[in-house]
């Protein structure tokens, strides 16, 4: 099915930072143990991820967002290093229906663990619904300039029960999201390799 262009954008945005409904204190969850630049996830999902020092730590951020009809709780953390950003989502869902699969999505290795793998670019259409979104303002407010158009090349995973997930993303401006090269994706490649590292923790 094809989408209109409106579409692909909500879908886009939605990928990226999903619509904040409920601001929560940081004591009420927190499924991220930042530790300097190395993340490791609590939400019944065990990864570790090492950020490299290039990147400095913007800030984390706890809140309630819907997606798709769903309600999350969402711990958020994001690194920048002046150009690139990389973002970590540790959520889980608010009413545990156990429907998060991503099995549907090609598979990808990030250093050598498995996740689907999607790959979503926000054009310059999107600005307006940007300026009212939670996440991109918190990453704005802390020195990172997101600039549209902008790629984000994301890795997924959900817990075997269904009630978890983590998304972790890379993303750097692109000049236009309808030509975007072989030659840019291998660089953006490149520089995901050099930046992040994961492991399964037990």
């Amino acid at each position: 099915m094809m989408l209109s262009h409106g579409k692909v954008i909500a879908v886009a945005l939605a990928a990226f930072l999903s619509v904040s409904v409920q601001a929560l204190r940081a004591e009420e969850f927190d499924y991220l143990d930042t530790r300097s630049n190395v993340v490791t996830t609590t939400n019944n999902m065990k990864y570790q991820i090492a950020i490299n020092n290039t990147f400095q730590l913007l800030g984390e951020l706890h809140h309630r967002q819907k997606s798709r009809d769903l309600l999350f709780r969402v711990s958020f953390v994001a690194f920048g290093n002046g150009v690139d950003i990389v973002l970590i989502h540790a959520e889980r869902l608010q009413d545990e229906t156990g429907i998060l699969n991503y099995d549907y999505l090609p598979r990808q290795n990030l250093s050598e663990v498995e996740f689907g793998f999607r790959e979503q670019c926000i054009p310059v259409e999107a600005e307006t619904g940007l300026k009212t979104n939670r996440e991109a303002n918190f990453v704005r407010d802390r020195g990172y300039e997101l600039t549209l158009p902008f790629l984000l090349t994301q890795y997924l995973s959900a817990s075997s029960d269904g009630n978890a997930e983590v998304v972790i993303a890379y993303g750097r401006s692109v000049e236009s999201c309808d030509s975007i090269s072989d030659a840019f994706r291998s660089d953006t490649q490149n520089r995901i390799d050099e930046a992040i590292n994961v492991k399964l923790v037990h």
